[in-house]
């Protein structure tokens, strides 16, 4: 779940994207409605409580998402109450399933009063990135603008889940330049890079800005990146220093496979889960470089996923290619996103993750 939120006069409104990262199912069809409870939080009583109906994205390509919008009383936010929302599926033969998520009520949301736009739908931007084409409008209730800094975007790719080493995050670093955008402004951001939305604020937002094919990745360059995972440095040295990197990337999958029937099916499953990852789990780099989208690249949509707290538990159950295996994520401050979160590594993982990494060298794409 991602969400966004804009103040009111009254109220505090807010926008939810919903996406089934198991895949095991179609959100479009099988979402019913998203309830929502507010309550206080020393006497847990209910404070407020309704029901509202989920809407689909319009457009190809996403019919494991659903949107939906609320709003909540200012003296709700104001007195710091826990949100609480569950989007409920129904199936065939009257079966019901609820996924439950928790957002703390904070008397500082009521001073964000703009929010950004697609300028193309005029739906919030709830993702964590857009691209050097798209246009956004800032939308507000009063006469504000948003300042926005742009930083360098290095990708550090996530390290094996288990490595001992830490990973690097971005640290309070001087911006390359800022720009201010005024209400109702139709804007872009041309330049590829990590921006800053509203800083010095306590509601500011970090936004990646990739190229415009971004979810996907369809230069030689970033077909190489993620195969991080699944070469040695010296095979990507080789790949990287070829006269032709698409070649040598081509050449890679076809060396893997055999055949061209079975290389294209390759490469039509990693790369399909580059662009999920990209989808779900962007944060201050793209989500194929990210814990989570490392393990989603190798090891598949997990089988459960369950969220405790701050932490979020993939769950990968035993078949016939694959043992038992469970990864552990917790979620981690950041000046850029709430959507940072990093595996509890273990050196347990390592037999399972070579084998994994084995069978995608052997060609096996059943995973």
């Amino acid at each position: 779940m991602q969400y966004t939120y804009q103040a009111g006069a009254d109220s505090l409104k807010l926008y939810f994207l919903f996406s089934d990262v198991s895949r095991l199912m179609q959100l479009q069809r099988s979402a019913s409605n998203m309830t929502y409870d507010v309550t206080a939080n020393d006497t847990k009583a209910i404070l407020l409580r309704d029901t509202v109906k989920v809407a689909t994205i319009t457009g190809p390509g996403s019919p494991d998402e659903v949107i939906a919008s609320i709003s909540i009383p200012n003296q709700l936010v104001a007195a710091s109450n826990t949100l609480q929302v569950k989007l409920w599926q129904e199936f065939a033969g009257q079966a019901r399933m609820q996924t439950a998520f928790k957002v703390q009520l904070q008397p500082y949301m009521l001073t964000k009063q703009g929010i950004l736009l697609h300028k193309s739908t005029g739906k919030p931007l709830l993702r964590g990135y857009m691209t050097t084409s798209d246009s956004l409008v800032l939308q507000s209730t009063d006469t504000a603008s948003m300042l926005i800094y742009r930083f360098n975007a290095d990708i550090l790719p996530a390290l094996p889940p288990m490595s001992t080493r830490k990973e690097a995050v971005p640290t309070a670093v001087k911006p390359l330049d800022s720009t201010i955008v005024a209400a109702a402004d139709t804007f872009m951001l041309p330049q590829e890079g990590l921006y800053l939305l509203w800083p010095r604020s306590e509601f500011s937002r970090g936004l990646v800005v990739r190229p415009w094919y971004f979810p996907q990745v369809t230069m030689a360059r970033e077909l190489l990146d993620p195969l991080i995972y699944l070469t040695t440095s010296t095979e990507r040295e080789r790949m990287f220093n070829a006269p032709d990197v698409k070649k040598a990337v081509d050449d890679f999958w076809m060396e893997i496979a055999g055949e061209k029937q079975l290389a294209r099916e390759l490469i039509r499953t990693y790369y399909g889960r580059v662009e999920e990852a990209n989808k779900l789990y962007t944060s201050f780099k793209p989500g194929w470089a990210t814990d989570r989208g490392m393990i989603y690249l190798i090891y598949g949509p997990p089988s459960d996923v369950s969220r405790v707290g701050n932490t979020e538990t993939w769950i990968y159950r035993e078949t016939e290619m694959q043992l038992y295996v469970r990864f552990v994520f917790t979620k981690k401050q950041n000046n850029f996103t709430e959507n940072h979160y990093e595996l509890i590594r273990r050196r347990e993982y390592e037999e399972s993750w070579y084998s994994t990494v084995a069978k995608w060298r052997a060609g096996i794409t059943d995973m």
